[in-house]
This record gives structure tokens, sequence and C-alpha cells, in this order.
């Protein structure tokens, strides 16, 4: 199974009809655990195997394998990480699979597949001692940097070329809903304007089609940047 297969189906804001949410937990010590729950329609899913195809130039990887308990479980272990629960449902042309993976440090974490293979995870010290502050780039930071820099541009001019491919792109995302939720060892303390403070200890994004307004927005949320500063106190984290 190859390593892109499973992050194919987690790229945020990559088609429509996908509906993923996806919470990870960090516990005191670094480990903890990753639940997706994924639902998309069978065209979908046909959709994302002829891009995959065009893309590989014949190397295709099997986007349904995400539906396959052993290869999930293979690709996991192979990053070190253990499937714990796996389940599929196929219903009225619709494909759905809720699955929990442990890591048992936060290194491991930062191998998992499940946020896309692009993704890069950072947990560092916080602002203030006894804090720490935990960062998901779902794209990568580099990729998180060029959007942020292209949003400002794009905010400060009028180009009629990307006001057109965005309206092209709005249309096809209809029925986006991706939800990553965050849940940390310590009291939340700060976080960044695109999450919500949902608990004491967790944040969520949701992203959603009616949200994507502008071009600015699209690009943004194709490579955002997630961060969380929280309690610390009693943690022992790789800081």
């Amino acid at each position: 199974m190859h390593r892109a297969t499973v992050a194919l189906a987690f790229l945020l804001c990559a088609t429509s009809c996908l509906e993923m949410e996806q919470t990870v937990t960090l516990g005191a010590d670094g480990a903890g655990r990753q639940v997706v729950v994924l639902k998309m329609a069978e065209a979908t899913l046909a959709e994302i195997a002829k891009a995959s195809e065009a893309a590989q130039l014949g190397a295709v990887p099997n986007p349904a394998a995400v539906f396959e308990r052993e290869a999930v479980a293979a690709e996991l272990r192979s990053a070190g990480l253990e499937l714990v629960r796996h389940a599929t449902q196929r219903a009225a042309g619709r494909r759905t699979v809720e699955l929990e993976a442990s890591f048992t440090d936060f290194a491991t974490l930062r191998k998992s597949p499940l946020c896309g293979s692009s993704a890069e995870w950072e947990l560092a010290a916080g602002p203030r001692p006894g804090t720490a502050k935990l960062t998901l780039f779902p794209q990568g930071k580099a990729a998180w940097g060029e959007a942020r820099a292209k949003a400002e541009q794009l905010g400060a001019s009028d180009d009629p070329i990307a006001a057109e491919f965005f309206r092209k792109r709005q249309q096809q995302l209809a029925g986006l809903d991706v939800v990553v939720r965050l849940q940390v060892p310590g009291d939340v303390l700060v976080w960044t304007r695109n999450l919500d403070k949902t608990g004491d200890r967790e944040v969520t994004a949701r992203i959603t089609a009616d949200k994507l307004k502008t071009p600015e927005d699209l690009v943004r949320w194709l490579a955002p940047r997630f961060e969380v500063v929280f309690d610390a106190t009693g943690c022992k984290l790789p800081l």
C-alpha cells in the first residue's frame, strides 16, 4: 500500500462531497490517539482514483484502500502506529470508514499518514514557563508560508483570473465538510483564529464550502496552520 493512498483521502479541501472528522488526542507523556471518520460518495471516490491515475502516470495507488482494514493496519504499522479500530459501511451510494490509531510518543505522531503525507507537527515550549505550543501544518510549513503570502497578494489586488478560478473551485467544493480537532493535556490558553475553543482542553477547526467566500479564504484553507498554546504543568512532553 502506497503511503499516499491514505493521505489522498484526507487532503483538506481536496474535493467536493467529502465529510471528514479527525480528532488527535495528545497525552501528558506525548502518547495519544487519532480517530478519523471519513464519508464520501462513490462518485467522489471514482474522481479521486481518476485524478490519482493522471498524477501518477500509471503508478496508480488505490484510494479505496482506506476502506480495507489490513491495508490501513499495514501502513500505520510501518509508521509506528497501531490500528485499534476500523469499521466500514456502504449504503445509498456512499462509503464510510471509522478508524482509530494509537501512537506511543510525539515522534510517532509526526510520522502518521492520517493527516496527509505532507503534514508537519511541531511541539515546543510556550511563551510562558509551564506552557507548551502544539502546531499542525496539514500541507507542510513551507506550503503554509507560501499560502499566506499568496493570500496577502490576492487581498491587495483585483485579479480577474484568480476570481474566475475561485468561482469554479467554489462550485466544485459544494458539500465539503472537514473537521480537525486537537485535544491537549492541559487547559487551552491561546489558539489561532482558524480554530474555535470547544472545550477546556480542546480546539476545533471546521472547514465547509460556505466559509470559502474569497480567493484568499480558499488559499489559506488549502494550506493552513493550526496552533494551540496550553498549560503543560505536570506534563512530560519532549519540548
